[in-house]
C-alpha cells in the first residue's frame, strides 16, 4: 500500500499555512467531522490528520485513479476514512452527511463553474448549522485581478479549458448566500492565495 501513496510537491508547500488556519477556526478541543472535496493524492489530508487528532476525514475525489493514494494515507492515520469518490457537482450521497466543516483546496479555479455552484449547494445541505466551508485557491475580488502573475495563470487556465478561470470572490460569496451559507472570512495566503471560510446559517 505504501507505494500507491503519492505526494503533491504544491500541497508540501502550502500545507502548514492552511494548517493553521485549520487550528485558527475549527474546535480543537472537541470530535468534530471533515469532509474533504478534491483531495487528490491525500497529501493533505494525510498531513492534517496527523496534525488534527480530533477531526475524523471524511476524503474524496472525482477521479478514482486517486483512491489507492488516499488508501494509503488512511492506512497511516486512524482518523482518516476510507475514500470515496465524489463528483461535487451532482448530489452528495454518503451514509453519514453531516459535517462540521468542509475543505475544498485548489478546486474552483480548475473546474467547471457547475461544480463550484455544487460545493455551495452540497455544502448547504449537508454542513451542520454553523458549520464551515472553507476554500483555498486565487481568487479575484470586485473583478480585479492581482498580482500579474495571477492574471497570467487565469489566461493560461482558460487557454487549457475554457470552463476553468480564477473566480471572483463576490460571485462565490452571492452563491453561497443562496445556500445559507455566509462569508465570514477571507485569510490572505502565502504565493497570493486566500482562504474563504463560509459559514453555514
Amino acid at each position: 500500500m505504501a507505494s500507491a501513496k503519492r505526494v503533491n510537491s504544491s500541497a508540501e508547500r502550502n500545507r502548514d499555512p492552511i494548517l493553521q488556519v485549520l487550528k485558527d477556526n475549527i474546535p480543537l478541543d472537541t470530535q468534530v467531522k471533515a469532509l474533504e472535496l478534491a483531495s487528490g493524492s491525500g497529501t493533505h489530508v494525510g498531513y492534517f490528520a496527523s496534525h488534527l487528532p480530533n477531526v475524523t476525514w471524511q476524503p474524496s475525489d472525482c477521479d478514482p485513479k486517486n483512491l489507492l493514494s488516499l488508501a494509503a494515507y488512511k492506512e497511516e492515520n486512524s482518523n482518516i476514512l476510507n475514500p470515496v469518490v465524489i463528483d461535487v457537482s451532482e448530489p452528495i450521497t454518503l451514509d453519514d452527511t453531516s459535517f462540521d466543516f468542509i475543505l475544498n483546496i485548489n478546486m474552483i479555479h480548475i473546474s467547471p463553474w457547475t461544480a463550484t455552484l455544487g460545493l455551495f449547494t452540497n455544502a448547504g445541505l449537508i454542513l451542520k448549522p454553523g458549520g464551515m466551508l472553507i476554500t483555498y485557491g486565487p481568487y479575484s475580488l470586485d473583478g480585479v485581478l492581482e498580482p500579474e502573475s495571477n492574471r497570467s495563470f487565469d489566461q493560461s487556465l482558460r487557454g487549457m479549458n475554457e470552463e476553468w478561470g480564477i473566480r471572483d470572490i463576490r460571485d462565490l460569496e452571492g452563491e453561497g448566500a443562496r445556500e445559507r451559507l455566509e462569508l465570514i472570512k477571507v485569510v490572505d495566503m502565502p504565493a497570493n492565495n486566500k482562504m474563504l471560510i463560509f459559514k453555514r446559517l
